[in-house]
């Protein structure tokens, strides 16, 4: 690795920003004119010239169809998405399909994916540091929206090597934003990181205690934020305009821009004002070239009373957090905002009275994203740190796997990492406002029904590991459990379909020659637990006891120990930043669950929701007719039990499969979401111990070579 600085990078919808930690602290670097928002806009000049930033925002008052901005809520959706059809009828740029069912925007005779649109963002805010610097910088860490799915993810990161950048992580907003404000505190607290920027929403229940901060549940919607405000105060001067001057602004993109650009301006005085009035001068122009202006009022009163239902939807998001993490919002110690968006007054009232008590106000909630991305950009580049591989946290789980000649090698980065000897962490306390709650004499209230349903999965699924539950004392949370899927989600009685896949619930019938509806061209798949074909009981009302320990015969499988891990280290503020191994430890969660098509379009969840990452789960499939040596398996992310309920994110594609009967060749197939909220895929042919590393075909996924043409072509037009 490069000995240059590690970067923090938060791409924003609206803005960016780029922070630096170093031996002085944590700071956010600003520009030659001094700003340390960086507009997240590109420009393409008639002169050749990309022009990013502030000069960029500028010239969308004047060429809007060559400008580009808010592309962070299209990144990684397909063409065909709901959201991109209604950027399409917005945005003033021309947006069409690209090859692999990505979207494209044209510009001045040419097209750009949005990956790249982004990486010249990142270009710019790469340069804005090494200028500050006086370095060359070719790593960051990069903040992406909580509720990003695998393709959204997987485009950043192709973004950053657009860029030059080799992205060593990527970082969830709320996450980075809950680790600047806690670095350094003794007490033990739960807070809600409230995350409203420009274009997306993320709510981030955490605990923390001590020098750890553990994720509890995180949910979000990727297409609410501040953009939707200025759309709203848009239609409203369209109203106005359109019945004053009889134009409908709305039908022509660059007036509309202009609109646009104003909304946001008012938007943001409103914050301070109570009311505000603006001129647009030749909006349009009527009949004998007359210019035709618009003369606007808002009151704050008026636009809250706009934006009040929007508001209102991200508390419905909050109540899904809630109900994950198990908890109610008055047992919170704090509340941090983050965004520019929860400057809106309205929007801070209505935070304090969901959650019972004012937010933190302390940080920036502009900055302080950045800061956090930076502060494990510093973690990341301490001697002794490998960023490809897992970095301090243990996740041990144990899974049976068939006695097997070549068993999954070390190259996938499943070895036990040794953090080292530290003090035990404290148990994590009860929120005050729990505390008040229970009377004297009065029992303390039940833990959360979710970790009572974790704790017996882990007995169903024969998992030596002892679980903890979050009321629990417990002596060390670096050492944690991998979240079992769920079995009481399984449907018992579904057999075959053409989709590719035969599942069956403790049996496989294609291996054990049960019947078999028609005749798939894809693989069987056996639900047993994370343990290579272990069978699952199907769940019943009836209580029972925990299994026995298990004990296997000399000849019985080798048990295959699975362990994944993450450490991050982070400090905050002018704080100095210490050098020493010992630092923070972020233990956090999947937003989505994965899982793949199976049965009449049905979707089969692999790793649930808000299961604690870096998280692995195995599954066994069996070939569904004779002789087959290829099968496409299609994998999902969300949480219908349909799949076209979910977002599809590519294929996974099984070949050189040795010729064989119908159920005779078994393949444990494993799926992990790593440190960054990605996808890693391998394959394992139980019988012959043959294994292999699965591509993954995603939606919009830019090959490795158009990668680096693109990269190419960003030199020659920005110069680098």
């Amino acid at each position: 690795m490069s000995k240059g600085p590690v970067i923090g990078i938060d791409l924003g919808t609206t803005n960016s920003v780029v922070a630096i930690a170093d031996q002085s602290g944590a700071r956010v670097l600003a520009d030659s004119d001094g700003s340390k928002l960086i507009p997240s806009v590109v420009s393409f000049h008639p002169s050749g010239d990309v022009l990013v930033g502030t000069a960029a925002k500028e010239r969308r008052l004047l060429d809007a169809a060559n400008t580009v901005s808010s592309v962070k809520r299209l990144i990684g959706r397909p063409f065909t998405s709901y959201e991109v059809k209604q950027a399409r009828e917005r945005f003033a740029f021309e947006l069409s399909e690209g090859p692999s069912g990505g979207v494209l925007v044209s510009a001045r005779g040419e097209t750009y994916t949005l990956s790249e649109i982004s990486a010249f963002v990142l270009r710019h805010v790469r340069k804005v540091a090494e200028d500050a610097l006086g370095k060359e910088c070719e790593h960051a860490v990069v903040t992406v929206p909580a509720n990003f799915n695998e393709l959204q993810r997987s485009a950043t990161k192709a973004a950053g090597r657009v860029a030059g950048l080799e992205v060593l992580r990527i970082l969830n907003e709320p996450t980075a934003a809950a680790l600047a404000y806690g670095y350094n505190k003794t007490s033990n607290e739960r807070v809600a990181v409230y995350d409203l920027g420009g274009g997306t929403f993320d709510i981030t229940i955490l605990q923390l205690a001590g020098d750890v901060f553990e994720v509890l549940a995180t949910a979000g919607d990727t297409f609410l934020g501040g953009d939707d405000v200025d759309n709203l105060i848009a239609d409203d001067m369209a109203a106005r305009f359109l019945e004053s001057q009889r134009y409908d602004a709305r039908q022509d993109r660059q007036a509309f821009e202009r609109l646009r650009a104003a909304a946001e301006w008012a938007k943001c005085q409103l914050s301070d004002k109570a009311n505000i009035q603006l001129c647009i001068e030749e909006l349009a122009y009527g009949d004998g070239g007359a210019a035709l202006n618009l003369d606007y009022a808002l009151s704050r009163e008026r636009l809250e009373q706009m934006v009040q239902p929007l508001i209102g939807r991200s508390f419905d998001v909050c109540e899904d957090a809630m109900k994950a993490a198990g908890m109610r919002p008055t047992q919170l110690d704090n509340v941090i905002l983050v965004g520019g968006s929860t400057r809106i007054p309205l929007l801070q009232r209505m935070v304090a009275e969901y959650f019972g008590r004012k937010p933190q106000a302390s940080i920036d909630p502009d900055l302080v994203v950045a800061q956090g991305a930076a502060l494990q950009a510093k973690a990341l580049s301490l001697p002794g740190r490998k960023p490809s591989a897992a970095l301090g946290r243990v996740s041990l789980k144990k899974v049976v796997q068939p006695d097997v000649d070549t068993p999954f090698s070390d190259d996938f980065e499943d070895e036990v990492t040794n953090i080292g000897d530290r003090p035990p962490v404290p148990p994590p306390p009860v929120a005050r406002s729990a505390r008040k709650a229970t009377l004297p004499g009065q029992a303390p209230p039940p833990p959360p029904i979710h970790l009572k349903k974790a704790e017996k999965l882990a007995e169903d699924a024969l998992v030596d590991t002892p679980t903890r539950s979050r009321e629990e004392p417990f002596e060390d949370m670096r050492t944690r459990v991998a979240e079992t899927v769920d079995p009481l989600d399984f449907q018992p009685t579904r057999t075959a379909d053409a989709s590719g896949l035969l599942m069956g619930l403790g049996e496989n019938t294609a291996t054990r020659g049960g019947p078999v509806d028609d005749e798939p061209s894809g693989l069987a798949v056996e639900l047993g637990d994370d343990a290579f074909g272990t069978p699952s009981e199907v769940p019943s009302d009836e209580p029972k006891s925990p299994p026995p320990p298990l004990e296997l015969p000399s000849s019985a499988p080798r048990v295959l120990e699975a362990a994944l891990d993450e450490e991050v280290s982070t400090v905050t503020g002018a704080l100095p930043v210490p050098d020493g191994p010992s630092a923070p430890l972020l233990l956090d969660v999947t937003p989505l669950s994965l899982g793949v098509e199976t049965v009449d379009g049905y979707c089969e969840h692999i790793i649930r929701r808000n299961s604690a990452i870096p998280a692995g789960q195995t599954k066994m499939f069996t070939t569904a007719r004779d002789k087959q040596e290829t099968v496409v398996v299609r994998i999902c992310q969300g949480e219908s039990r349909q799949i076209a309920g979910n977002q599809l994110l590519g294929e996974v594609v099984l070949d050189g499969l040795r010729p064989a009967a119908r159920g005779k060749v078994q393949i444990a197939v494993r799926f992990m979401i790593d440190a960054d909220g990605t996808l890693k895929v391998r394959a394992q042919d139980v019988g012959t111990g043959q294994q292999q590393q699965i591509a993954i075909k995603l939606i919009g996924e830019l090959p490795d070579e158009q990668i680096r043409t693109l990269r190419e072509r960003h030199k020659a037009k920005m110069g680098a």
